[in-house]
């Protein structure tokens, strides 16, 4: 069943209960491009990046379920081989609440994230392009059973993670916070990419020489870059700050604060990366009846790190320490 029927089918159940119940559903979308100069000046390759996330949240007495679908696209554009890459992931998450109290809330959570697999016609080694491309070099094929889910390209690789959270909040009611949450995260993290470039034993190949480097050197460099195979785990700490200030019955001005402290256990970093980031959220919001209506702006301190797992491999630490923004809308339905 899709999380999208699965969302239907809860709210149709709890339409029909006997129960009295409450609840919202939300639907966000955020977008960036690196032409919009108003926004933090984001890695030069990234060319678009959006997100579009549907939400659902019932309450009953003391106690509560969230459930949420979300699919992350990031399109790459480069100056070599691979010049343009594609990453789309989806995220399901289940989160079950109890509420002791008006003021306060426990939850657990549950969430998987998964990438379509991304497959590489060419990769270029300094001045040479190996792969299935037109403007490859040198032309590598191989009909090894092991290959066949290749289809002819020359690399393709696989990502995905869970996570578990517990999480607390507490509302509060003065200048600088309305509610606040603190939560810990412990997340799952896998890759799997296969190429034939592993297996290259001919002398003839591995001793050719590119820019005045054995091409056996460089494949073993760039091989060493792609996502370990090997899964790690990531611990992270969780803080967010949440506060709305009225500008008149229907309209307000609020921000969203989250810092984060993570620990990347067994992660093989080619470089020094951050162990914490923040992301400052803040926008407007109109109240019409039961809809609610926000336009905000996102900024990352540190790209999108510990907000988005499947970004996390030796690719792509090299951004982790560049900021990112994103404009976002927002419609939220109470019922």
């Amino acid at each position: 069943m899709s999380i999208a029927k699965l969302i239907t089918f809860v709210l149709l159940f709890f339409s029909t209960s006997v129960f009295s119940y409450s609840g919202y559903l939300k639907i966000t979308a955020l977008t960036t491009d690196k032409e919009w100069d108003f926004l933090p000046t984001i890695p030069q390759s990234f060319d678009s990046a959006q997100t579009n996330t549907l939400e659902a949240f019932l309450i009953h007495g003391s106690y509560g379920f969230l459930i949420s679908t979300s699919q992350f696209e990031l399109d790459v554009v480069r100056s070599s081989e691979p010049k343009s890459l594609n990453l789309t992931a989806n995220k399901n998450k289940y989160e079950f609440f109890y509420l002791p109290n008006p003021q306060s809330a426990f939850s657990i959570a549950f969430k998987q994230q998964t990438a379509d697999r991304q497959f590489i016609d060419c990769y270029s080694f300094g001045s040479l392009v190996i792969g299935s491309c037109p403007n490859a070099s040198l032309k590598l094929t191989n009909s090894r059973d092991e290959f066949k889910e290749l289809n002819n390209s020359l690399i393709f690789i696989d990502g995905q993670n869970r996570a578990l959270q517990l999480n607390y909040r507490r509302a509060f009611s003065n200048l600088f916070a309305d509610e606040v949450g603190l939560g810990i995260e412990i997340t799952d993290m896998q890759y799997f990419w296969l190429t034939p470039l592993e297996n290259i034993q001919s002398p003839l190949i591995q001793n050719l020489n590119v820019s005045g480097r054995k091409l056996g050197d460089i494949i073993a460099l760039e091989l060493s870059r792609l996502p370990q195979r090997e899964s790690w785990k990531s611990y992270q700490l969780n803080l967010n700050v949440l506060k709305s200030y009225q500008l008149s019955q229907s309209l307000s001005v609020f921000y969203d604060f989250d810092y984060i402290s993570i620990d990347h256990s067994k992660y093989r970093a080619l470089s020094d990366i951050p162990n914490s980031n923040i992301k400052f959220r803040s926008g407007l919001k109109y109240d019409f009846g039961k809809m609610q209506l926000s336009i905000f702006g996102d900024f990352y301190k540190n790209n999108l790190l510990g907000f988005e797992p499947i970004i996390v491999n030796q690719r792509t630490e090299n951004y982790f320490t560049q900021n990112f923004g994103s404009l976002g809308a927002e419609i939220l339905v109470r019922f």
